[in-house]
């Protein structure tokens, strides 16, 4: 990972801003400013970055102008190389002599060298009488003395905190080269304020702007992301049997998936083929099958044919294997199966292995394994080489699944007492709670665009 090219041609630049900040996405709908030519270089390393607060050229709304530096320097500190200027005073005493020049590009680069800093954001921004935040940013490369980007953003008032995501998003991409994840969400289960009820959740990446997505007034199980990032499907026990339902993530609205006797539980949802895995019980034990969203009988195609338990299926990128558990072999093992249900075969050596996720990146597997006592997070390669632990608690790490850009890892651990959400490194590192509740577990990190 350390090699990750930070160059980033002028092309691929404006093609970010033709596609990323579509009004379509409803991202922008204003044309970005003028781009530096100069590609950056180097490679995935710390970095040092300095964001003044935002200079407010209209009615700020509100809003304070210290605001969109304290969530981009938690976005970047938490989900990239990037590290803040130590001393945020002297940032923005810096900031204020380059604004008293004429020129908005008039950029200090030996002051900012001696700060030290390796990049520099400075940004204004306005809020209009329909209540819509505009704001402006450029990013400078102290080091070259160059501004790298200048993109303007639009949003409702009310989507602020996503507006800074994107702008961290972009700082990521610019400098490394590989998408930013702080605009993503997570889905998990909630533990109610009954102690009775599970509900789903949906959180920003960074565990804030915190939304209730199910009212189910039961269990709700194993979400999973769908159509686009657009869908959450996932089981629920409101009419008594485990059904699987989708939701509507921007508008909330649920439908029946499968309400098939028996389970209909662990989907998981391949975009390269537009269909669901799914575990169902309609055959006397648990068998995996496919079908598309609808769950129509007709798109129906079962997978495997044994007495064992077969559960937990995840889908590879291509959408032509995926990796399950069972217990076939008498112990509960993480295996692996063509699209069709063909050529399975047993990876895992384990004597109880759950909750397999197929990395976005192709290359690994991670999986809860159950081990001295408690179960702790491993990641294999996809023929079972290379396994190596990621996490060592007294207490359990569960629910393991992959951020979209393959290098963190959301999962449910009891280190705290009762199970709550946390993210990592995928080497296991800078482990973060994002949660603090009765309860939470069985979260899902969307893919990179999501409502």
């Amino acid at each position: 990972m350390k090699n990750l090219s930070r160059s980033v041609s002028l092309l691929l630049l404006l093609f970010l801003i033709q596609t990323v900040y579509s009004p379509a996405q409803n991202r922008t709908g204003e044309p970005g400013l003028a781009l530096s030519e100069k590609p950056i270089e180097g490679e995935w390393v710390r970095t040092t970055i300095a964001v003044p607060d935002f200079q407010v050229t209209g009615s700020s709304g509100g809003l304070d102008p210290s605001f969109f530096p304290q969530v981009i320097y938690g976005d970047l500190e938490l989900f990239s190389e990037f590290q803040r200027a130590r001393n945020q005073t002297f940032v923005n005493q810096t900031h204020q002599r380059d604004t008293k020049e004429s020129s908005a590009d008039r950029v200090d680069f030996a002051q900012w060298q001696r700060l030290p800093c390796d990049f520099v954001l400075k940004g204004t921004y306005s809020v209009d009488s329909q209540n819509r935040i505009t704001a402006d940013c450029r990013l400078f490369d102290v080091t070259y003395g160059v501004r790298t980007f200048g993109l303007r953003y639009v949003h409702p008032m009310d989507q602020a905190r996503r507006l800074a995501h994107r702008i961290s998003d972009d700082i990521v991409k610019a400098v490394f080269d590989v998408p930013g994840i702080a605009s993503t969400k997570i889905v998990f289960r909630r533990m109610m304020p009954n102690q009775r009820d599970k509900e789903l959740f949906l959180m920003d990446a960074d565990g804030q702007n915190l939304r209730q997505l199910t009212f189910d007034n039961s269990l709700s199980v194993a979400p999973c992301w769908g159509m686009n990032g657009t869908e959450i499907y996932y089981t629920s026990y409101r009419d008594v049997n485990p059904d699987l339902c989708g939701i509507l993530v921007e508008s909330g609205r649920t439908w029946f998936v499968s309400r098939r006797p028996g389970l209909n539980v662990a989907p998981s949802w391949s975009q390269q083929n537009k269909r669901i895995s799914v575990s169902l019980g309609r055959d006397g034990n648990s068998e995996l099958y496919t079908m598309d969203r609808s769950g129509d009988e007709k798109t129906l195609r079962r997978l495997t044919h044994t007495p064992a338990i077969e559960t937990s299926p995840s889908w590879n990128p291509a959408g032509n294997q995926m990796v399950f558990t069972s217990d076939r072999n008498r112990y509960q093992q993480i295996w692996i199966m063509d699209a069709d249900g063909t050529n399975p075969h047993r990876i895992s050596r384990g004597t109880y292995d759950a909750s397999p996720v197929w990395s976005p990146l192709g290359d690994k597997i991670a999986f809860a394994s159950l081990d001295r006592g408690n179960f702790d997070i491993y990641l294999m390669n996809i023929d079972g080489s290379g396994l190596t632990q990621i996490t060592d608690s007294p207490a359990n790490d569960e629910d393991p699944a992959w951020a979209p850009d393959g290098r963190h890892i959301v999962f449910s651990s009891e280190r705290t007492g009762r199970y709550e959400i946390h993210i990592m490194r995928v080497d296991g590192t800078r482990v973060q709670r994002l949660t603090s509740s009765l309860g939470s577990d069985s979260a899902a990190w969307s893919p990179l665009r999501v409502p």
